[in-house]
């Protein structure tokens, strides 16, 4: 006869135990308590979203606070810092690149007393209550117990969905696994489908509550473009193909096909034997080089500048074309006599200094001539300081065009957005990568709308990438983990987010071994009686649980 069917009922996951997902309309009863008193008060009405970040920050709670590129993410930061300023703690900031760490220093310093810098090029007021840094400089504290730790009440990681970066991402989670438990923690993300994973993950290794707060659109809407003018009779071939509400518009995207395959066939171009591009039924097989970008970017440039919807940036993923891009304007000229004026004014200012010898460098005397003409570059192969007067030229609106191999976070004036490269190293190019720099085109309070342009080559779309663990185990992390005390190299594995989800159902599975170990169910029906008891043993039927 068929065996009885036990009996048993299981325990589910726990899932997401520590991540509270809050409703940020819910906190605004709570937050005008908060105005009063609070510890840093603004000109302006916070949104749902901030303002329920401030009230988890005002009751020491740690917040993950994911939300669109330009929906004002750093205000977020800003509070905590202000919260440590008003308690006499200290604060760190992070950031994944030190461009931005740069910025947010001179943000700071406008806004709080003591404000310090720590980046591998530079150390300035390191002393200071609030400390600006890259994620690796903070894991260089915490694997050297550096006695700021002591005094830290607030740190905040600014682009934490950086730990999705394969080479660097595995530095977030060392960092989120040494912190000590007396310290908070703000993280701020763009949108990210598995928030509510990871703020579970951070929770549990930190035995505490995350608070998860999101926004649901941009403040400033984007529009996408694809751009196919290759000529003066097709400069204005400008298609929209993803209005401001994120809807997908077939005909825009057609037309653009449409017009790449008439140009291929050798409108005004000479076809393919003449520098032209092939035409095709796909229409979007044809990769610009040499002169032909040349023609593209100059074309472009003067459209967007006809319509005043200059600066802009171009994304490009390799250095040497960055530069070369650059170089390849030396035609254009972009500024006016008074802006020339200022730009040399300022640039002798900043280089002043410099010694004599480093003056006279190539790479000063190339830059310079690019920002008067109103043109840059920045990459991580251009000198710190030359990096620094392209912010800041940028920001005051006098280089109208710069190129970068990549940005985040950046606050900065701009409009249009134009990702280059982005389809050619699909490799390298990866969903949520062509998101943040699509993100980059208009900013709160300064545009309407952002324009986002891509030139005309293969089609990519997709939705953004979940938060994955990078994290790997290293010599130079074991040699470390020697010098920690109180953590293990195996309680920093079983930390990993990577195990975030053995930890999460860690106690469901205990709770259904224990009912299994201690339930006998005898089978009556089969066995017996003379035999179901052999020298006061009893036979048990056990059941395989181990996939459970």
């Amino acid at each position: 006869k068929d065996l009885p069917k036990p009996a048993l009922t299981f325990s589910p996951p726990e899932r997401y135990a520590y991540a509270k997902q809050l409703d940020p309309q819910s906190c605004h009863a709570e937050y005008k308590s908060l105005l009063p008193n609070m510890a840093k008060k603004y000109p302006f009405e916070l949104d749902a979203f901030q303002q329920a970040a401030v009230v988890c920050m005002e009751k020491g709670e740690s917040v993950f606070v994911a939300a669109h590129t330009s929906a004002g993410k750093t205000v977020v930061a800003e509070y905590a810092v202000a919260l440590c300023e008003q308690h006499k703690t200290r604060a760190i900031y992070t950031s994944p690149i030190k461009a931005l760490s740069n910025q947010k220093f001179r943000d700071f310093k406008m806004m709080f007393s003591d404000v310090g810098l720590v980046t591998g090029d530079i150390q300035l007021f390191p002393e200071a209550f609030c400390l600006i840094m890259t994620t690796e400089i903070l894991r260089s504290m915490l694997y050297n117990g550096s006695e700021v730790i002591r005094d830290l009440e607030w740190v905040v990681f600014d682009e934490v969905h950086y730990i999705n970066n394969a080479e660097r991402g595995h530095v977030w989670e060392e960092v989120l696994i040494m912190l000590p438990s007396h310290v908070k923690i703000v993280m701020l993300s763009a949108t990210v489908p598995n928030c509510i994973e990871f703020a579970d993950w951070v929770g549990r290794i930190k035995n505490r509550n995350i608070n998860v707060v999101s926004t649901l659109k941009r403040p400033v809407p984007l529009e996408h473009y694809l751009y196919t003018g290759q000529d003066g009779k097709t400069k204005k071939d400008l298609f929209k193909i993803v209005d401001m509400a994120g809807n997908w518009l077939d005909v825009g995207y057609r037309k653009a096909a449409d017009a790449k395959a008439s140009d291929g066939g050798g409108r005004g171009r000479g076809g393919q034997n003449r520098g032209g591009y092939a035409g095709n039924t796909g229409g979007f097989n044809n990769k610009p080089t040499g002169k032909n970008d040349k023609n593209v970017y100059i074309n472009l440039i003067d459209f967007l500048r006809t319509n005043e919807q200059l600066p802009m940036v171009v994304f490009v993923f390799s250095r040497k074309r960055c530069d070369d891009n650059a170089q390849l304007l030396n035609s254009m000229d972009l500024t006016t006599a008074v802006e020339k004026s200022h730009i040399q004014t300022f640039f002798a200012q900043c280089i002043g200094r410099l010694k004599g010898s480093d003056k006279k460098l190539p790479q000063v005397h190339l830059m310079k001539e690019l920002c008067m003409r109103g043109f840059a570059v920045h990459h991580s192969g251009i000198l710190p300081i030359l990096k620094e007067v392209v912010e800041l030229l940028f920001q005051k609106g006098y280089v109208k065009v710069r190129w970068e191999r990549w940005s985040v976070g950046m606050l900065q004036r701009r409009n249009p957005s134009l990702p280059d490269s982005l389809l050619e190293d699909t490799e390298r190019c990866r969903i949520h990568t062509i998101f943040q720099m699509a993100g980059r085109a208009g900013r709160r309070g300064l545009d309407t709308t952002g324009t986002v342009i891509v030139l005309c080559k293969q089609p990519k779309l997709g939705k953004a990438a979940p938060l994955v663990s990078q994290f790997r185990v290293t010599y130079s992390m074991l040699l470390n983990l020697l010098r920690v005390e109180h953590l293990r190299v195996e309680d920093m594995l079983q930390r990993s987010f990577v195990e975030s989800a053995s930890l999460r159902e860690g106690p469901a599975r205990k709770n259904d071994l224990e009912k299994v170990r201690f339930r006998s169910l005898v089978c009556t029906e089969c066995i017996p009686e003379s035999s179901r008891r052999t020298q006061g043993r009893t036979f048990f039927i056990f059941f395989d649980f181990s996939p459970l």
